[in-house]
């Protein structure tokens, strides 16, 4: 149950009416992470960061990045649910317009509330094998991973990825043999289906294979890869740094 739990992203510019939908989604126990912003603007950086399964998005809103925000979560989270809140039905016609089709009057109803996060639950739960990131094929002498690019699918072995670098709504993918991919999945995705293997988020950018870590420079923070004749530094957080160096890579 726990890797199904609902991480949620409130965008209210209305303190009190913030504060209820917070409070709400605190008690129900399907959820387990709850960020919260006043403007798009706020609101497009902790999408990036967070990767939000359901966006509870107050409209009108305040800020200047609705209209990103909305095709952002169209194009790049498609998996996230966005449920507009309002003071009035007003607005209805522009969420449907918009591809929208789950919509709360405020003050939210708790049952409504526990409607929606129950039917995110469940498709989060049942379709979790369709995630881009899966393990699509497991065997006792080979795992090999599917990964989504730019330019279709990419099939590969976890060895022959040194490591992920965020760029913007897109995660730069380094691999052996001096290979460089792009895909069109936040780095947060590649972080979920990584962590098995031996893989680290060093960084809000960079998530490393250790396999690969050669040195490790603490005064500066720095972590040397090294594949193929070829040394890429990296630089981590000093608690990441200190970790890795009490492990036997140091």
């Amino acid at each position: 149950m726990k890797n199904h739990k609902i991480r949620s992203l409130i965008i209210d510019s209305e303190q009190e009416s913030l504060d209820h939908t917070l409070e709400l989604l605190q008690e129900n126990p399907l959820v387990s992470e709850i960020e919260t912003t006043d403007t798009t603007d706020q609101a497009i950086l902790k999408i990036i960061n967070c990767n939000p399964d359901i966006i509870f998005f107050d409209y009108p809103s305040k800020g200047q990045a609705e209209k990103e925000l909305i095709e952002l979560v169209k194009t790049k989270l498609t998996a996230t649910t966005l449920v507009f809140i309002s003071n009035t039905k007003d607005y209805a016609a522009f969420a449907i317009q918009n591809g929208i089709f789950k919509y709360l009057l405020k003050p939210i109803k708790k049952e409504e509330l526990k409607k929606i996060i129950n039917t995110v639950y469940e498709i989060k739960k049942n379709h979790s094998h369709t995630r881009i990131n899966q393990i699509i094929e497991k065997t006792a002498e080979e795992t090999r991973l599917r990964l989504q690019t730019t330019k279709g699918y990419l099939m590969l072995n976890p060895d022959e990825l040194i490591f992920c670098k965020a760029a913007g709504f897109y995660t730069e993918l380094y691999l052996t043999r001096d290979r460089v991919e792009l895909s069109s999945q936040f780095i947060s995705k590649f972080e979920e289906m990584l962590s098995q293997f031996n893989f680290m988020r060093v960084s809000r950018a960079h998530l490393i294979n250790q396999h690969f870590i050669r040195k490790i420079y603490r005064n500066t923070s720095t972590i040397v890869l090294s594949a193929d004749g070829k040394e890429y530094e990296i630089k981590g957080g000093k608690i990441h740094i200190r970790k890795l160096s009490k492990s036997d890579t140091e």
